[in-house]
């Protein structure tokens, strides 16, 4: 089931293990602490900029997080204590100049092999697919058979019943020729 293409979405891939390994969701966190649904698509950039009023950010940058955990940078400082602009710790006397995680997915490889790509978003709902395929199969005169109840399935070319039982000799009532 392909779907129909409905605009882009982000995506968080390893670069080793070519894997979508988390989905990026609306309430996906970015470094700027504001969530993936308060950034804009900017085309023909696709930088996705936060939308919020008075924050820094450039772009969406997307960090791992579950329930009350939060990925923390290699120097021990939160996402948040990070520039939205540079990514550099704003910590005093830290000396961290990027966002760097010593953390390892579950797909067994470090966070820093991962990266947020732009992929074509597709409308893959179950009624979505159902309707792709009656679509498929809508000009499909192959398909029908005179007489019959359904495409492929039971009854004679041409008649009906030939069981007998009120209907006599296996012609249809009001037929003629085709």
């Amino acid at each position: 089931m392909s779907g129909a293409v409905t605009g882009s979405r982000l995506a968080w891939v390893c670069g080793t293990c070519q894997r979508e390994c988390i989905p990026i969701r609306s309430e996906s966190r970015c470094l700027c602490g504001h969530r993936y649904k308060e950034h804009q698509q900017d085309h023909p950039v696709g930088a996705w900029s936060c939308g919020s009023k008075g924050c820094a950010c450039r772009g969406f940058f997307y960090i791992v997080a579950e329930g009350a955990w939060i990925l923390r940078c290699r120097c021990k400082h939160k996402h948040i204590e990070h520039s939205p602009a540079t990514h550099a710790c704003v910590k005093p006397g830290c000396g961290c100049s990027a966002f760097d995680s010593p953390w390892v997915c579950n797909c067994d490889h470090p966070w820093a092999d991962h990266k947020q790509i732009e992929v074509e978003k597709r409308n893959t709902s179950i009624m979505a697919g159902m309707m792709e395929a009656a679509a498929a199969d809508i000009n499909r005169w192959d398909l029908l058979r005179r007489g019959s109840d359904a495409p492929g399935g039971g009854g004679k070319a041409g008649g009906g019943s030939t069981s007998g039982g009120g209907r006599g000799g296996g012609s249809s009532s009001g037929g003629g020729a085709a």
